[in-house]
């Protein structure tokens, strides 16, 4: 286990003395320890972040502290985790949701933490929206806005469903999907686990009814951590972190096997006709996440890299 540095971005003293406590149980795996208590010295020295990072939304209030996460993520490398004052089981799936290792209970017990930090990618208790029901296109919805603190503005929570899921499906959306993807990427590649990564393209037009059976399909046959969306028209796409080659294609064909059972039709009445592509990181071959997207979406040829 490599040490990391360890950020705590909290002006609670007890989060503070929590951190603290944890780190010195395992300086094999963590290194230097600074704290920011405002948001101004955060904002000053955020180019300098990496390694963990433990983030106290109250800081952030009346702001979103996952918003700021998920954009954060974007140009950083870092293992983020949220400290959460209510249900840690919603806190901990709406992390996951936008890239974090997911949250910490308060008030927090040092020994939990340390054993959190020291295994970044150790189990947790995960929470997701529940199962897309076909033919209520509100199901997801529901599910995330539950998720979500009571107290927060009807606005923002639109705003943030708007961001991260499509509209007809309830399936993450493409943005979303790509910042995933960078962040599973790095992730991948830097401590070499297996990354999977699968599409099923079809031809045509579909209605939503359909598009919602397609979606339902495809979450039967994932994990907790695994990311589905559609990311265009006529393509859904499925992120598998720690996921081989093996595991990869079974995926792709048992999902496969499910929608040629339900002998679903396009907006013409033919019956649709799938393509399934999958790629496996890390891969010397690969350079970018975006290059290997190219290998499952195809281009506007109709082609695959």
């Amino acid at each position: 286990m490599p040490v990391r540095n360890f950020h705590v971005v909290s002006a609670d003293e007890s989060v503070l003395e929590a951190a603290r406590t944890a780190a010195a149980m395992i300086p094999d795996a963590v290194g230097t320890v600074r704290e920011f208590r405002d948001r101004a010295s955060l904002g000053a020295r955020i180019d300098d972040l990496e390694g963990l990072i433990l983030i106290d939304p109250a800081l952030f209030a009346p702001f979103s502290a996952y918003e700021w996460t998920l954009e954060f993520l974007r140009h950083a490398t870092a293992l983020v985790f949220v400290v959460a004052r209510g249900k840690v089981e919603d806190a901990d799936g709406l992390a996951r949701f936008v890239g974090a290792q997911g949250a910490i209970q308060a008030p927090i017990e040092p020994r939990a933490l340390a054993e959190r930090l020291a295994s970044p990618f150790s189990a947790t208790p995960s929470t997701r929206p529940a199962p897309l029901v076909p033919g209520d296109p509100s199901a997801f919805e529901r599910s995330l806005s539950g998720m979500l603190d009571d107290d927060a503005a009807e606005s923002t929570r639109q705003r943030f469903l708007e961001t991260i899921t499509d509209e007809e499906t309830g399936l993450f959306s493409a943005t979303f999907f790509e910042h995933r993807l960078e962040e599973e990427f790095k992730r991948s590649n830097r401590f070499r686990f297996p990354l999977g990564l699968v599409s099923f393209v079809f031809d045509g037009e579909a209605e939503e009814a359909v598009l919602l059976e397609v979606a339902g399909v495809i979450l039967t046959d994932t994990r907790d951590v695994d990311i589905v969306a559609r990311y265009d028209a006529n393509t859904f796409v499925a992120l598998l972190p720690h996921t081989g080659p093996a595991g990869t294609r079974m995926f792709g064909e048992r999902v496969l096997a499910k929608l040629a059972e339900r002998d679903l039709h396009d907006l013409l009445g033919e019956r649709m006709d799938w393509t399934v592509a999958h790629a496996v990181g890390p891969d010397s071959a690969i350079a970018t996440a975006p290059a290997f997207l190219a290998r499952v979406v195809p281009d506007r040829s109709g082609q695959f890299a």
